[in-house]
């Protein structure tokens, strides 16, 4: 398993950027976690829901790290087959997020937990057991899901524009592009989540941060890298 000092190493690696600010500007949310390489058992179960699958499991995670409420109706979550076969995608109904609030986006999965939102509508309220805004995508493809061998997760405002993209692996597709858009390689895939180090860190693999696969619901780290072990 990798360890702090490799996941130092990782951050060290990436290009000198101000950490505490984020990389999207407001009102954009920010893409903090993707698991997209489902572990293998039941450690892989990241729904909760009793059973591991390759692609109900999967999710992303987004959150609002600015100082103001932001609207996130509208905006679209898709990966490199976006409009074809075997795609993920999914339109946010109207939801506010205040500050440091989280939204969870699971690719599938049937009642894992209570307080489900999909694109017609949120839920009532968060779900508890991730105390986050969660959504389940309800795609009409069974075999929808990231590829665990090159793909991307693209946020895109309600008007379409690209805002944020985070891709891993190799594809054959060339990456969106559009003026003001982020774009995210992670330098490591640990076996576990992508992770946002902090909100304008860099993303590497979950298990170099602090040995978990995954984290849906929590907050990114707000500090630097230290010796405790509770991380996120």
């Amino acid at each position: 398993m990798l360890t702090l000092a490799l996941a130092a190493a990782l951050i060290a690696a990436q290009p000198e950027q101000d950490e505490s600010t984020p990389v999207v500007e407001f009102p954009h949310p920010l893409i903090t976690e993707i698991l997209a390489v489902v572990p293998k058992g039941d450690n892989g179960d990241a729904n909760g829901d009793g059973a591991r699958d390759a692609s109900t499991d999967e999710f992303v995670e987004l959150m609002n790290p600015h100082d103001e409420p932001i609207e996130i109706g509208g905006y679209t979550i898709s990966d490199r087959n976006a409009g074809g076969q075997g795609a993920v995608e999914f339109t946010f109904p109207s939801l506010t997020l205040e500050p440091g609030e989280i939204v969870v986006v699971f690719n599938g999965g049937d009642a894992f937990t209570e307080n489900l939102g999909t694109e017609t509508a949120p839920a009532a309220e968060k779900a508890e057991r991730f105390d986050a805004w969660t959504f389940v995508m309800e795609l009409s493809d069974n075999f929808a899901g990231f590829s665990n061998k090159g793909d991307w997760v693209l946020l895109s405002d309600p008007e379409g524009k690209p805002v944020h993209v985070v891709s891993w692996g190799s594809f054959k597709e060339e990456l969106p592009e559009g003026e003001g858009l982020v774009k995210e390689t992670p330098a490591d895939m640990s076996g576990g989540s992508l992770c946002r180090y902090m909100f304008g860190g860099p993303i590497v693999g979950h298990p170099a941060l602090d040995g978990k696969l995954f984290s849906p619901g929590k907050h990114p780290i707000e500090a630097r890298m230290t010796g405790d072990s509770q991380g996120r």
